[in-house]
């Protein structure tokens, strides 16, 4: 019983050891993708470089100036390739980094002459065409032919405030004493009647004589029995 259980175990590590050993040789067997930028303008290289890694990546993927991203407006992406139109505003381009699958190529900006770059790719893959595009970033330096003049400060002077208070002569109107205007009217002459009433300047004194007459004559009409017989006649 004991020799069985063994056997047993024997022929597990047995078998275990021609797997492995077959696996092996499976893995050795597959030989290794060469390395190719598919591009004489970039020089091919493995592994991963990317922006936010320790260190400059730019150092890392050896080109000079800092790493950056491109601002919108100043490259185009069709696909895996990659054209960059214009320089970062106040900077000037060193290069391009452009990985793809388990490789990278790196663009030197004296390899690629002036700008438009175009057809920017990675590396190319197991398929024979450039991998598809992971990342990508370029280097640039500050250009030196844009300066940049500080804006000085606008010094501020504490001036008071100059108030023109012109005089002017306030509008009076002069005040005239109007000397009240009295009408006075004529002064009327005393009439000849001894009456209170208004002298209006005629003279009617004679009628009051005769006025009286005829009353006195009616008076004595009225009391002689004797008239008035002979006035019937």
């Amino acid at each position: 019983m004991r020799r069985t259980t063994r056997r047993l175990f024997g022929a597990a590590a047995l078998l275990a050891l021609s797997t492995t050993g077959l696996l092996g040789g499976t893995a050795s067997a597959t030989p290794d993708v060469p390395l190719d930028a598919g591009d004489d303008r970039a020089v091919v290289a493995g592994g991963n470089v990317d922006i936010g890694q320790p260190g400059n990546a730019c150092e890392v993927a050896g080109l000079p100036g800092e790493e950056m991203v491109m601002p919108a407006g100043s490259f185009t992406v069709d696909g895996v390739h990659i054209t960059i139109t214009a320089n970062p505003e106040g900077y000037l381009l060193t290069g391009v980094v452009v990985k793809g699958s388990s490789a990278y190529n790196v663009y030197a900006a004296d390899k690629l002459g002036d700008l438009a770059w175009e057809d920017l790719h990675p590396p190319i893959n197991s398929s024979g065409g450039p991998a598809g595009i992971s990342h990508w970033f370029v280097c640039a330096e500050k250009d030196a032919s844009v300066t940049t003049t500080p804006s000085t400060p606008a010094t501020t002077t504490d001036v008071t405030p100059t108030t023109t208070t012109e005089a002017v002569a306030p509008t009076t109107t002069d005040s005239v004493a109007a000397t009240p205007t009295t009408t006075s009217a004529p002064a009327m002459a005393d009439g000849a009647n001894d009456g209170n009433l208004a002298n209006t300047g005629y003279d009617g004194g004679w009628l009051l004589f005769v006025g009286l007459a005829l009353v006195a004559a009616g008076a004595a009409f009225v009391a002689s029995p004797k008239l008035r017989s002979l006035l019937r006649r």
